[in-house]
């Protein structure tokens, strides 16, 4: 899954006129529709639209407007009828839920013909009201909307093991491509480094309890992964992360180096679970991540403040389990010893902190949709 290019416009507007006569509507109203409904290089420029290809031929795509601070449209999705009952049109659905987040709007809603209503109601949506349809003999046009907030929960205990004898069939089934990306993202960030990280495939949530099973994997499998639309929508990138809140009570977030996978993305301090993490016995200490990825990013300790509560936010993709630290300082004291840390670090993972003092705040910067959700849940 990727971003539409603007010469993509008469393939992408193919595949609407054939997803659409699919459903074997009348021919003179399939002719009014494939005369007035295209899609042009001007959309595509404007607005986000992805598609999905299989074996570089086109055969899905969907395109997400932004309508108000709150809600997006999801103005279209489709996928060719010989692609069907494949899972493209779940995957497609999640990325533009993910585009719909990344522009911190918290609904996303649709106007589904009949036919396709029972697939977005499978996937979450609600009928709100509905209207006629344009077509002879065709049901109602389903007015249709899904809140998009991710989930919070307050955790109490944590158990988290590896399953040494588990591979990701993802990374088997793609390992060319993976390589190929790869060298694409060295060749642009240096930097990078291809060690081993871990991929949860199995949690639950219970009485407070998380417990999850991950496997191992190499970092260039999970950037494919994450940089394709994370096509693998049974995995999971589960990570911890500090929420460093000052005396006044506000946040602070880091805005990511250059030389990180994450540049100019702001949230809390955290990253990837890696094989440090793996005691003997073989379980997954997260919380031995959390300190380690906090004083790496910001030099600071977890006892040099209070510890507060521990919450799991669910994300799509995305799972993160976040430790609130409160530090006895100001906001601009811990500014002033983030930015003294990193004067002293070769290569710094963050370019600076940013103070949090309302969720408003992190309209201004590129804030992945669970750093959002756990402002609005801290400060609201």
């Amino acid at each position: 899954m990727r971003p539409a290019e603007k010469g993509q416009a008469i393939a992408l507007t193919n595949i609407m006129h054939a997803a659409k006569g699919h459903w074997g509507y009348d021919p003179q109203d399939m002719q009014e529709f494939r005369d007035h409904w295209k899609i042009t290089p001007e959309m595509i420029d404007k607005d986000p639209i992805l598609v999905i290809s299989e074996e570089e031929h086109l055969i899905g795509f969907a395109r997400v407007l932004k309508e108000s601070t709150e809600v997006a449209l999801l103005d279209c999705l489709f996928v060719l009828p010989e692609a069907h009952g494949k899972g493209h049109g779940a995957w497609l659905l999640e990325g533009a839920e993910e585009i719909a987040k990344r522009m911190q709007c918290t609904q996303l809603r649709l106007e589904s013909d009949a036919n396709a209503a029972p697939f977005y109601a499978h996937h979450g949506y609600h009928s709100t009201s509905n209207r006629p349809s344009a077509f002879q003999g065709a049901g109602p046009i389903e007015h249709m909307q899904k809140d998009l907030t991710p989930q919070i929960h307050e955790v109490s205990e944590i158990d988290l093991k590896l399953d040494v004898a588990a591979t990701w069939d993802f990374a088997t089934h793609n390992s060319e491509a993976i390589k190929a990306n790869w060298q694409t993202l060295i060749s642009d960030n240096p930097d990078l480094w291809d060690g081993k990280v871990l991929s949860l495939y199995q949690y639950s949530f219970e009485n407070a309890q998380f417990t999850g099973e991950l496997v191992e994997i190499n970092y260039s499998e999970f950037l494919a992964w994450r940089d394709w639309g994370f096509p693998d929508r049974s995995a999971k990138n589960l990570f911890g992360c500090t929420v460093l809140r000052s005396r006044e009570g506000h946040l602070v977030f880091g805005k990511m180096a250059g030389n990180t996978a994450t540049a100019g993305q702001v949230y809390p301090p955290g990253g990837n679970l890696d094989l440090n993490d793996i005691t003997p016995s073989g379980e997954v200490d997260i919380f031995g991540s959390i300190a380690r990825e906090l004083e790496e990013e910001t030099g600071f300790t977890l006892d040099q403040g209070d510890l507060g509560e521990v919450l799991a936010i669910e994300d799509g993709p995305r799972l993160a389990i976040a430790r609130i630290l409160t530090l006895q300082l100001s906001s601009n004291e811990i500014l002033s010893k983030i930015s003294h840390f990193n004067a002293n670090q070769e290569k710094p993972e963050l370019e600076e902190a940013v103070i949090i003092t309302s969720p408003e705040d992190l309209k201004a910067y590129r804030v992945p949709p669970y750093a959002i959700a756990l402002t609005a849940h801290l400060l609201n």
